[in-house]
């Protein structure tokens, strides 16, 4: 009796040491599931992060392009316009600007404009009147912006040195374009 009850002791502890064993196996499990749904996560975010990264990178270059309406100055023999500046280390290709014809708040027209230049090096650029292309401006000239009517904002498309095609709207939104 003695011997049987040792075996029956040996094969208790036996069991006992198994299920501990299988508490351990699946302890183990869950948190090598969970590790690798953390270092899944890490690489989603990894990649989110890399994408962010190279959005920014393709537009810091257009990012620089901005325009607002001014006043004008008929003193100087300069109408209405815009204010145009290539804020970037180079120049933009096939800039083309338009602004449709509208009425400001108070019923006065606010005439159409085009404009176009197949290169738009770094600077300030004045287009208005009958110019069908943006003209430096000197450092010494001051062009007070027209912030109180938004009809005098115009559109502008244009292709950066990198080759890709960027719009920019009335509202000022930024956009690449296919």
């Amino acid at each position: 009796m003695a011997v049987e009850f040792l075996a029956d002791l040996g094969q208790l502890v036996g069991a006992v040491a198994a299920c501990v064993t299988l508490i351990f196996v699946v302890k183990a499990t869950q948190h090598s599931g969970q590790a690798v749904r953390d270092a899944q996560r890490m690489l989603e975010l990894e990649g989110e992060r890399d994408e962010r990264a190279i959005a920014v990178e393709e537009r810091r270059q257009a990012s620089k392009i901005a325009l607002w309406p001014v006043e004008g100055d008929l003193s100087v023999g300069r109408p209405w316009g815009v204010e145009l500046v290539n804020a970037s280390e180079g120049p933009v290709f096939d800039f083309v600007l338009e602004r449709p014809r509208g009425l400001t708040g108070k019923n006065k027209e606010v005439p159409s404009m085009t404009a176009s230049a197949q290169i738009v090096p770094p600077g300030r650029y004045f287009v208005g009147g009958d110019a069908r292309w943006p003209s430096l401006l000197t450092d010494d000239v001051v062009l007070v912006p027209v912030t109180g009517n938004s009809v005098y904002m115009p559109s502008v498309t244009f292709t950066d040195s990198d080759g890709r095609k960027w719009s920019r709207g009335v509202d000022g939104h930024l956009e690449r374009k296919s």
